[in-house]
């Protein structure tokens, strides 16, 4: 009897011992997940997964690598330049901008009253789309698809171009110049831009 009730207690322990285990997993799991979200690249990005309409959501933030992100101070880095960010772009009245990304390369997107388009090439290596409108002007951004979430980011330093080429309003582009930079100066590797849904 006595033997039952130990071999019982080494049964409990052990299946305690998996759940917690597996909860450390879990958390882990979390945490990385969240870490790999705020650095460049994404296997499962491809030329399909682009294609559709994408609605602006938030500013986004990314680093070129893990290290990088590390090195900035990970997470908490990337939500401090995403708040700063949301200011820039609440000023410059970037938020409700709309992408569309058609199968035959054509793409055009739409801020309030205003509709750009052009055609673009998605690189499946290095994970970007270049976008040339009629106009002839060039970007490139860095794109990672997740579901029906979108992540589209430029180099830091370009950004601030690339906003007066999407908004067509280079004063108030050029008014929030000061924390635009200070943010691009602060860390290395900084890739800023914005998430969409589908």
């Amino acid at each position: 009897m006595k033997k039952n009730n130990v071999f019982k207690w080494w049964g409990v322990v052990l299946i305690l011992s998996m759940c917690s285990v597996h909860a450390e997993a879990q958390d882990l799991k979390s945490v990385l997940t969240g870490v790999a979200k705020a650095v460049i690249g994404n296997k499962a990005t491809t030329a399909h997964s682009i294609v559709g309409t994408w609605t602006y959501q938030a500013p986004e933030c990314q680093f070129e690598s893990d290290q990088l992100l590390a090195k900035a101070g990970g997470e908490i880095a990337a939500k401090e330049v995403e708040e700063k960010l949301q200011t820039i772009y609440d000023k410059i009245g970037l938020a409700g901008i709309k992408y569309i990304f058609k199968e035959d390369g054509t793409y055009s997107y739409i801020l309030k009253k205003r509709t750009v388009s052009g055609t673009y090439v998605f690189d499946d290596e290095a994970k970007t789309i270049t976008m040339k409108n009629k106009l002839g002007i060039q970007t490139v951004a860095y794109v990672t698809v997740t579901g029906n979430s979108m992540s589209l980011v430029f180099n830091a330093d370009k950004l601030m171009s690339i906003l007066k080429v999407i908004t067509g309003a280079a004063s108030k582009v050029n008014s929030t110049a000061a924390t635009l930079n200070s943010v691009a100066e602060a860390y290395d590797g900084l890739m800023l831009g914005f998430e969409l849904k589908k």
